[in-house]
C-alpha cells in the first residue's frame, strides 16, 4: 500500500515548540541588528551636524579675517578690538579669547564673539547667529615672530579654536551627544 507523505495527526507539541523556539531567536537576531544600525545612523548624523557647523562658522571667520583691512590711519593695525585673554596660556588648553573685532574690506566693522552657545557675528551694527550650540570659542593672538602678543599693533596672525556640541539638546552620552573641536590659523594678508 501507498504511505502519505503527511501524519494526519499534525505537529507533536515538542515540534512546536522547538519551532517557535528558532522563530524567536531569529526575530531577537534580526531586531538587535536593526537597533545597532538604527544606533549607528543617529550617531553619525549627529556627528556630522556638529563637525560642520564648527567647520562653517571657523571657514566664515577665517575667510572674513583674511579679507580684514587695516585700522583707518594704520598700516600695520588689523584687529580693533580683542579680548585681552587673547595672549594668555598656552594653545590649545588655556587662555585665549571670545572676542574679536576688525574692519571688512568694505569699510564694515566685523565683530565675532560668543553669546551663550551662539557664535554671532555683528556686521555695521547687525548681529547674525553664525551657528548654535558652541561650547567654546578661543581666539590666541600671534605677533611677527610668533609669539603671543596682545598689543593690537602687533598682532599678524590668529589661531582660532571652537568647540561645539548638539544644537538640539540631548541626553549626555547618548547616540546624539556629539561634540567636534575645530581650529584654524589665519595670517593678515593686507598688512
Amino acid at each position: 500500500m501507498m504511505r502519505t507523505l503527511r501524519d494526519p495527526r499534525g505537529f507533536t507539541l515538542a515540534e512546536m515548540l522547538v519551532a517557535v523556539a528558532i522563530l524567536g531567536f531569529t526575530v531577537g537576531a534580526l531586531f538587535t541588528l536593526q537597533q545597532q544600525g538604527q544606533l549607528a545612523y543617529l550617531t553619525g548624523a549627529a556627528r556630522v551636524e556638529v563637525q560642520q557647523n564648527a567647520r562653517i562658522a571657523l571657514d566664515m571667520m577665517i575667510s572674513d579675517l583674511r579679507s580684514a583691512a587695516p585700522v583707518a590711519g594704520s598700516t600695520t593695525q588689523v584687529i580693533s578690538s580683542r579680548d585681552t585673554a587673547c595672549s594668555n596660556g598656552p594653545p590649545p588648553d588655556t587662555g585665549g579669547g571670545t572676542a574679536i573685532g576688525f574692519t571688512d574690506q568694505n569699510g564694515n566693522v566685523v565683530s565675532y564673539q560668543l553669546n551663550g552657545t551662539d557664535l554671532q557675528k555683528t556686521t555695521a551694527g547687525t548681529t547674525d547667529v553664525v551657528i548654535g550650540g558652541v561650547q567654546q570659542l578661543q581666539i590666541w593672538c600671534y605677533n611677527a615672530t610668533g609669539a603671543l602678543d596682545n598689543n593690537m599693533n602687533n598682532i599678524r596672525e590668529l589661531l582660532i579654536q571652537i568647540r561645539t556640541k548638539t544644537e538640539r539638546g540631548a541626553q549626555a552620552n547618548s547616540a546624539g551627544d556629539q561634540h567636534a573641536v575645530v581650529e584654524g590659523r589665519v595670517r593678515f594678508r593686507n598688512i
